[in-house]
């Protein structure tokens, strides 16, 4: 009884230690806790840039070809040879069809000899016109037998004319059998082959297209317009010397031109559609392809660079945040200009002498502590850490 007694005394004193030994030790916790304070975030950090910039006017644009044309047959029949392929560069006035000539080869013959026939006819009324002149004046025909004469020979000059009218379109069907190259391109494929039927007007044998040079077709703000237009980039006019960035991120190798400005101001868009012309000798620029315009319009002086991925949008605003002295971050809106490369201009809010979180942004909020691990531009090409 009494060792029932003092076991069960001995495990409520060991459950009472064990319960003063937790409490002990969370508040121990807690009070580590509250003596370590809040744990800073590791970010990576970039001062603002201060240079001279040129300031690069970017636009979006497609390639387009100088020339391009549906070829049809202007001659209806069958298709009797082929003479290249799909994606051949051919020459102007290179044969690339011919369709049955024997057709019109026949109405070729038959008009000339047609032709033939009415300028004997015309002949003798002529010297029939003649003759009854003649006698009419000897008094030996009457007046109505001198105007049959002359009404017949008049006949036979207009007989005449409308026979060397269907001689020259006997002649030019003859001609149009051979479907040639209306100028120097590149051909398209084409399904028609040696023995398809074609009709005049209606058959599109294939696409011709010229791609040297090429259009760029993109479209300008109309105060951006008349800045580049009055702008100079060092190497003359920048709207005559403008590149071209590529869908893969590379520059093309040579610099283009404006060639055509449209005649007025989109009412929908407001902005100005130009051309402009860029040598293409390799044939790599293809009708299609997608390429960034860009101009260079002067420089700034002193301006304000910095990384285009420190930048967070919010309700259509721009903002970035500060490390302060306190390795505290304040969030600061920002007002932005041009993109340069990686970097982005800024053309308010900032001073030039602030440090900016670049990797980490994501994880930012108003007043949070942070430990800044600096980089340099050179990082910039590195992927961001998610």
């Amino acid at each position: 009884m009494f060792s029932f007694i003092r076991s069960r005394h001995a495990k409520k004193a060991l459950a009472a230690a064990m319960a003063a030994t937790f409490i002990l030790s969370v508040a121990g916790c807690a009070k580590k806790e509250q003596q370590a304070g809040p744990q800073a975030t590791l970010v990576r950090t970039m001062k603002v840039i201060t240079r001279t910039t040129p300031i690069v006017y970017d636009y979006t644009g497609f390639v387009e070809a100088t020339q391009e044309m549906n070829l049809a047959p202007q001659v209806t029949g069958q298709i009797v040879g082929k003479y290249f392929k799909g994606g051949d560069t051919v020459q102007a006035g290179q044969v690339l069809y011919e369709i049955d000539p024997r057709t019109y080869k026949a109405n070729l013959l038959s008009a000339e000899g047609n032709l033939a026939s009415a300028r004997a006819a015309l002949a003798n009324a002529e010297m029939d016109a003649e003759r009854y002149t003649k006698l009419y004046e000897q008094n030996a025909v009457s007046k109505q037998m001198l105007d049959n004469a002359v009404t017949a020979r008049d006949q036979a000059r207009a007989s005449v004319k409308a026979m060397e009218g269907l001689l020259l379109n006997a002649q030019i069907n003859m001609e149009e059998t051979k479907v040639t190259a209306p100028f120097t391109g590149r051909t398209d494929t084409s399904s028609l082959e040696v023995g398809n039927y074609v009709a005049a007007g209606q058959s599109v044998l294939t696409k011709i297209s010229n791609t040297d040079p090429v259009f760029v077709k993109f479209s300008i703000a109309e105060p951006e317009y008349l800045t580049l237009a009055a702008a100079s980039d060092g190497n003359g006019a920048a709207l005559d010397n403008l590149s071209a960035v590529l869908a893969n991120g590379e520059t093309y190798g040579l610099k283009g031109k404006v060639a055509e400005v449209n005649r007025g101001i989109s009412d929908n868009t407001g902005t100005l559609t130009i051309k402009a012309t860029f040598q293409n000798p390799k044939k790599e620029l293809l009708p299609g392809m997608f390429a960034h315009i860009q101009a260079t319009g002067g420089v700034r002086e002193n301006a304000l660079l910095i990384p285009q991925r420190s930048v967070t949008e919010l309700m259509y605003k721009n903002f970035v945040y500060v490390v302060g002295a306190d390795n505290k971050v304040i969030m600061k809106e920002i007002k932005l200009g041009q993109k340069v490369g990686r970097l982005i201009m800024v053309n308010g809010g900032l001073t030039g002498e602030e440090t900016l979180v670049v990797e980490g942004v994501g994880k930012m909020r108003q007043g949070a502590l942070v430990d800044p691990q600096p980089m340099t531009e050179a990082d910039l090409n590195t992927v961001e850490a998610k």
